[in-house]
C-alpha cells in the first residue's frame, strides 16, 4: 500500500468535483505534505491566482511566527512569596562590603562595651554616651544620603539603630547607669525612631535589621544574670515598634521575626529558670506579648483593598499568627498553671472566649471571612478541650491534632500546601505525644481521663482532616500539583488514623474503668458505636471513604462471638444483653446506608457473616438456656445448639423470605453463604449429638424416633437436604450430599444404639457396643435393611450410582458377619445375623436389580 501511494501521480490541478463535494475527514486535516506512514510528499500548488509583485524588491521572507501558545500549556508559574527576599537583597545586594563593614562594627561596639568595662577607667556614664554619640551620627549621616544613595543610607541607620539598643540596653542592664523609667522611655524613642524611618523610607530593609539589632543585643551581652523583667520589657519594647510600623506598611518579614524571637526567648527562659515567684509578671508579659501580636495580624485589615483589586485576606493570615500564636501562647500558659487545680482549663476557657469574642468582631466584614471561620474554629477547640483540661493536664495530643486539622483545613481554604503538610505532620506527631504521656504517666485508672479524650481528640481531628481532603476545592491545585499529586491519598491514610485513635480511645477508657468480665461485651458496645458514627457520616455527607473501615465491624462481632464462646457460659451475659442487640441494630443500619456502595464481595461477605454471627448467638444461648435441664449427656444441651440455626435455615429457604430485606439484598450471599455454612453446621453437629447423647430426655420417656433428640437431629437433616435441594452449585453440593448421607446413615445408628441403652440396658460407649451380641445383630441387620431400601430406590430411579454405594454397604455387612458375627458361635443371634441378612440380600437381588448403565444418571 505505501509503494502504491508513493508511485501514484500527483495532479497539478484540483479535481473540479472538489469544489462540489464536501470535504472528507482526512481531507480536512492540515496539509503537512508527508503522507501518513510514507516519505514527504510535495503539497499541489494553490490554483487561486496570486497578485503580481513586479514593482516591489525581492526580498528575504521573514521567519514564521512561533505558534501562539497552547491552551495546554502551563502559563506562567506563580512565584513563590519569599519572606526572606529583603534580607538577602540587604545582604547580598547593593554595596556588601559596606553591610559587612557594618555588621563587624556592630559586633565590636559591643565587644568594646564589654571590654572597657573591664580594663578602661575611663567613667562608664562617659563611654556608654560616646558610644551613643557615634550611634546618633550615623545615623544623621545616613538619614542625609537616603536620597542620594538610599542603599547605603538605609545600612548605616539599620547599624545605628542597632547601636542605641545595645548602648541603652546595657547602660541598664549592665552598669545600672539609669534606671527603669528613662531606659524604658528612652528605648521607646528608639523603637519608634527606627518605625518611623522605615516607613517614612518604606525601607523594610531597614526595619528588618533594626529588629534583628534589637532582638540580638540582650544574646550579646548578657551576663547571666537572668533579670528577666528587664529582658521582656525590652522585648515588649520592640515589638510595639514593630506594631508601630505595622500600622502603616505591611511586611510579614518583619511582622515573623517579632514573634518568633519573643516567643524561642520566652519558652527559653521559661524552660531553664521560670520560677513559681515569677508567675504575676510572666502572666502579664504573656498577656501583653497575645494581645500585642493579635493586634499585628490584624492592622493590615485598615489598609483595605489596593485601587483596583479585590482586597484577599489570606495575603495577611498566615498560620503562624492564626494558629501557631494561640498555641504557643498556650503551651507556654500551661507552664505557668499546671500546677494550679483546674488552671489549665480555665485559661482554655479563657481563650475560646477571646476566639468567640474575635470571631464575632469579624463576623460581618468581608475582607475578615477567613479570619472568622479561623477564629470560630479555635474557639471550638479550645472549649473542647476545657473538660480534659479540667481531669487531667496531659493534652499534647488532643491539642496538636486539633491543630492539625486546623491547619489542613486552612491550607485548602488559602490554596497553600505547606499549612496542610505542617497540619498531616501534626496529626503524627500527636501519636508520638501519646506514647511519651504513657511512658511518663502510665496507662490511666479514672473514668474520662485526659488520656481517653486526647485520644478521641485526636480521632475525630484526623477524620475532621480525611473530610477536609475529600472535599477538598479544585482552587487548592498548587503548581506542581495535578492529577498525580500523591494528596489525595492521605484521605484513607487519615480515615484509617483516626479509626486507631477511636478504637484505642474505647480500649484506654475500657481498661481503666470497666470491670474484666465486661471488657468483651464494652469493646463490641465500642466498635459498633463507631460504626454507626461512620455509617451516619457517610449518609449525610456523601462521604464514600468513610465507609471502609465500617466493614470490619461485622468481622469484629465474628471476632468477638467466638471469644465469646470460649470466655463466657452464654452470649448475653456480662453486658451481651447490650452488646448484641446494638449489633444487630447497627449491622442493619451499615447494610441499609453504607453496604450498598461496596465492591459486590464485601457486601456478601458482610451480608452472609451478619446471619451467621445471628446464628451463632442463637447456638451459644440455646445451649446455655437448655443446658440446665439435663446432665450433659442427655438430649437438651444438644438441642439447644441447633434450634436457631436450623430455623433460620428453613426461613432462608422460604420463597417469601427471599424477597424481603436484607435478603432480597444479596441473595446469593444468604442461600449459598451463609446457607451452606449453616448446612454444614448442621450436618457436622448431628454427627457429634449422635455420637455424644444418649437421647435421655427426663422427665419425659425415650421413645425411638419421636423422642426430642431424634426429632432435632431429623430437622437439622432436613434442613440440610432442602438446602441441597434449592442450590445451584454442584462443586459444593455433592460433598455436602455425601456428607448428609453418611450423617442419616449415622442417624439411623445412633437411634438403633440408643433403643438398646433404653431397653436393653447397654451402656452408650463404643466399649459396650463391641462386646455386646445383640447389638452386634441389630447393627447387622440394619445395614441389611438399609441396603436393601437404598438399593430398592436406586433400582426405581434407574440411579446406577447410588445402587452400588448400596451394594457396598451390603459388601460391609457380608464382611463384618465373617469378622464380629461370626464370633458368637452357637448363640441364636449368630443365627439371626446370617439368615436376616440372608434373606435381605435374596430380596434385594429380587426387587433391586442392577440399573443399565446408559441411564445410570438418568434420576440421580
Amino acid at each position: 500500500l505505501r509503494a502504491a501511494v508513493d508511485t501514484a501521480p500527483i495532479r497539478d490541478h484540483a479535481d473540479p468535483r472538489a469544489e462540489r463535494m464536501p470535504p472528507s475527514p482526512v481531507e480536512q486535516r492540515p496539509a503537512t505534505g508527508r503522507p501518513e506512514g510514507g516519505p514527504p510528499r510535495p503539497i499541489p500548488p494553490v490554483s487561486a491566482p496570486e497578485p503580481a509583485l513586479a514593482t516591489e524588491p525581492e526580498r528575504t521572507p521573514p521567519p514564521p511566527p512561533s505558534p501562539p501558545p497552547s491552551a495546554e500549556q502551563p502559563g506562567p508559574p506563580r512565584p513563590a512569596v519569599d519572606w526572606l527576599a529583603p534580607i538577602r537583597r540587604w545582604v547580598f545586594g547593593g554595596n556588601t562590603i559596606v553591610k559587612v563593614g557594618v555588621g563587624i562594627l556592630f559586633i565590636g561596639l559591643a565587644f568594646l562595651a564589654k571590654f572597657a568595662s573591664e580594663h578602661v577607667r575611663i567613667p562608664i556614664e562617659i563611654r556608654l554616651a560616646l558610644i551613643a554619640l557615634a550611634a546618633i551620627a550615623l545615623l544623621i549621616f545616613g538619614w542625609r544620603l537616603r536620597h542620594r544613595r538610599p542603599g547605603y543610607a538605609e545600612v548605616l541607620q539599620g547599624g545605628a539603630v542597632g547601636a542605641l539598643y545595645l548602648t541603652l540596653f546595657a547602660a541598664f542592664k549592665l552598669y545600672g547607669v539609669l534606671a527603669v523609667g528613662p531606659v524604658f522611655g528612652l528605648m521607646v524613642a528608639v523603637a519608634a525612631l527606627s518605625a518611623a524611618l522605615a516607613v517614612l523610607q518604606n525601607a523594610r530593609a531597614l526595619a528588618v535589621i533594626g529588629a534583628l539589632g534589637g532582638f540580638a543585643t540582650p544574646i550579646l551581652i548578657s551576663t547571666g544574670q537572668g533579670n528577666y523583667l528587664a529582658l521582656f520589657t525590652y522585648y515588649l519594647v520592640l515589638d510595639l515598634g514593630i506594631a508601630a510600623v505595622a500600622w502603616y506598611r505591611t511586611w510579614r518579614a518583619l511582622n515573623l521575626i517579632g514573634f518568633g524571637a519573643t516567643f524561642i526567648v520566652a519558652t527559653a527562659w521559661g524552660v531553664l529558670q521560670y520560677r513559681p515567684e515569677h508567675y504575676l509578671a510572666s502572666q502579664g508579659f504573656l498577656v501583653a506579648f497575645f494581645l500585642l501580636f493579635i493586634a499585628i495580624m490584624l492592622m493590615p485589615v485598615r489598609a483595605g483593598a489596593p485601587e483596583g483589586r479585590v482586597y484577599r485576606a489570606d495575603r495577611w493570615v498566615t498560620g503562624s499568627f492564626l494558629f501557631g500564636l494561640p498555641t504557643v501562647a498556650f503551651a507556654l500558659q500551661y507552664g505557668l498553671v499546671q500546677d494550679v487545680e483546674y488552671g489549665v482549663a480555665l485559661s482554655a476557657l479563657v481563650l475560646a472566649a477571646f476566639y468567640v469574642g474575635l470571631a464575632r468582631w469579624a463576623r460581618h466584614r468581608a475582607e475578615l471571612a477567613v479570619a472568622f471561620e479561623a477564629a470560630l474554629a479555635i474557639a471550638i477547640v479550645f472549649l473542647t478541650l476545657v473538660i480534659p483540661f479540667a481531669l487531667d493536664a496531659r493534652s499534647t495530643t488532643g491539642a496538636w491534632a486539633l491543630e492539625g486539622a486546623g491547619l489542613v483545613w486552612l491550607g485548602f481554604r488559602q490554596a497553600r500546601r505547606l499549612p496542610r503538610l505542617f497540619g498531616y505532620l501534626l496529626l503524627l506527631l500527636a501519636g508520638a505525644a501519646m506514647l511519651h504521656a504513657w511512658d511518663l504517666y502510665g496507662p490511666p485508672t479514672s473514668v474520662a481521663s485526659a488520656t481517653f479524650i486526647n485520644a478521641l481528640l485526636a480521632g475525630a481531628a484526623s477524620i475532621a482532616a480525611a473530610y477536609f481532603v475529600a472535599r477538598r476545592p479544585a482552587a487548592a491545585a498548587e503548581p506542581g500539583t495535578g492529577p498525580t499529586s500523591l494528596e489525595p491519598m492521605a484521605e484513607p491514610w487519615l480515615i484509617g488514623w483516626g479509626t486507631i485513635w477511636l478504637l484505642l480511645a474505647a480500649v484506654i477508657e475500657i481498661d481503666a474503668v470497666v470491670p474484666n468480665g465486661y471488657a468483651l461485651a464494652s469493646l463490641l458496645t465500642a466498635v459498633s458505636v463507631i460504626a454507626l458514627s461512620y455509617s451516619l457520616l457517610h449518609h449525610r455527607l456523601r462521604w464514600p471513604r468513610i465507609g471502609t473501615p465500617v466493614m470490619g465491624h461485622v468481622a469484629l462481632h465474628g471476632v468477638g462471638l467466638l471469644a465469646a464462646a470460649t470466655a463466657l457460659d452464654r452470649p448475653l451475659q456480662a453486658g451481651g444483653w447490650w452488646a448484641w442487640p446494638l449489633f444487630l441494630v447497627v449491622h442493619a443500619v451499615v447494610l441499609r446506608l453504607v453496604a450498598p456502595g461496596w465492591h459486590p464481595l464485601a457486601r456478601a461477605v458482610a451480608h452472609a457473616l451478619g446471619a451467621l454471627i445471628l446464628a451463632g448467638l442463637g447456638a451459644l444461648e440455646g445451649r446455655a438456656i437448655t443446658g440446665s435441664w439435663g446432665d450433659p449427656s442427655s438430649a437438651w444441651p444438644w438441642l439447644g445448639w441447633m434450634v436457631v440455626p436450623a430455623a433460620l435455615l428453613f426461613l432462608l429457604l422460604r420463597p417469601n423470605t427471599m424477597n424481603r430485606w436484607p435478603v432480597a439484598a444479596a441473595p446469593a450471599a444468604y442461600r449459598n453463604g451463609a446457607g451452606a455454612m449453616l448446612a454444614v453446621g448442621l450436618v457436622f453437629w448431628t454427627l457429634v449429638a449422635n455420637a455424644r447423647s444418649n437421647g435421655s430426655a427426663a422427665p419425659l420417656p425415650h421413645l425411638p424416633l419421636v423422642n426430642p433428640l431424634d426429632l432435632g437431629v431429623g430437622a437439622a437433616l432436613i434442613a440440610a437436604w432442602r438446602w441441597l435441594g434449592s442450590t445451584e452449585h454442584r462443586a459444593g453440593r455433592d460433598p455436602l450430599r455425601i456428607a448428609t448421607v453418611v450423617a442419616t446413615f449415622a442417624w439411623l445408628n445412633a437411634i438403633l444404639l440408643r433403643a438398646f441403652n433404653h431397653y436393653g440396658g447397654v451402656p452408650y460407649q463404643f466399649d459396650s457396643w463391641s462386646r455386646s451380641l445383640p447389638v452386634q445383630t441389630g447393627i447387622t441387620l440394619l445395614w441389611t435393611a438399609t441396603a436393601l431400601v437404598v438399593m430398592w430406590l436406586s433400582a426405581r430411579r434407574t440411579a446406577r450410582l447410588a445402587w452400588m454405594g448400596g451394594a457396598g454397604l451390603l459388601g460391609a455387612v457380608v464382611v463384618k458377619l465373617l469378622l464380629v458375627d461370626l464370633s458368637g458361635t452357637g448363640t441364636v443371634l449368630r443365627i439371626v445375623s446370617f439368615v436376616g441378612v440372608g434373606v435381605l440380600m435374596l430380596i434385594i437381588g429380587y426387587v433391586a436389580p442392577l440399573p443399565p448403565r446408559g441411564e445410570a444418571h438418568a434420576t440421580e
